[in-house]
């Protein structure tokens, strides 16, 4: 009994091994497919923080831009945020990172949203209808646009840039936190370029 749970076992992990070689190779012919195109990058912060806070790595915005870089001809990056008021507790660390990054990306801001509700502030900050028309006003000068996010809510947008205009769109995003209507359309988990991309801590 022992000896079969065993040979079950290292048969599964031999099959999860062949499952993420795929995978990756998949991810890679991706990229390959953006030889030549002119890429532009819209980076959906909030979602990008969230799964950071939940799954433990983060992003290396230049890391990950120098990456992309070497598979096309890369325009800009985006990178939509919001920015808290100044009594707020997160705001000195978003400066800072705000600093760190700003080489690297356009900075794309608005004012983070605080409302009473019960007693209670509620922050809302989200820039979908940014990154979408910002989509939509650049789309005619790109090949190919890259979403860093996987949220659903962009199911439309991808309608819109492949249907009507003609152009691609790749989703990008960590494995665990993007949206099953997503993985339907041309996607690259964040997991399987994390050794190119991943942050590391300075000790």
């Amino acid at each position: 009994m022992i000896k079969m749970s065993q040979t079950i076992l290292r048969k599964i992990v031999l099959l999860q091994i062949v499952i993420d070689s795929m995978t990756n190779k998949k991810h890679l012919d991706i990229l390959k497919k953006l030889k030549n195109k002119k890429v532009g990058i819209f980076c959906d912060s909030a979602n990008l923080y969230h799964a950071y806070q939940k799954y433990g790595w983060r992003v290396d915005i230049k890391k990950f831009k120098k990456f992309i870089n070497q598979y096309c001809n890369l325009e800009f990056l985006n990178y939509y945020l919001v920015i808290p008021a100044k009594n707020d507790a997160s705001y000195r660390g978003t400066q800072a990172f705000i600093k760190k990054i700003k080489p690297s990306v356009i900075i794309k801001s608005k004012e983070l949203k605080y409302t009473p509700i019960g007693g209670r502030i509620m922050k809302k900050g989200n820039m979908d209808v940014e990154i979408t028309l910002d989509v939509v006003r650049m789309i005619d000068n790109l090949d190919t646009v890259i979403l860093i996010s996987g949220d659903s809510d962009f199911l439309e947008l991808k309608n819109y840039i492949i249907k009507e205009k003609k152009k691609s769109i790749i989703f990008m995003g960590y494995e665990e936190n993007m949206a099953w209507e997503l993985r339907q359309c041309w996607h690259v988990y964040l997991n399987r370029i994390k050794e190119e991309v991943v942050f590391l801590e300075q000790k």
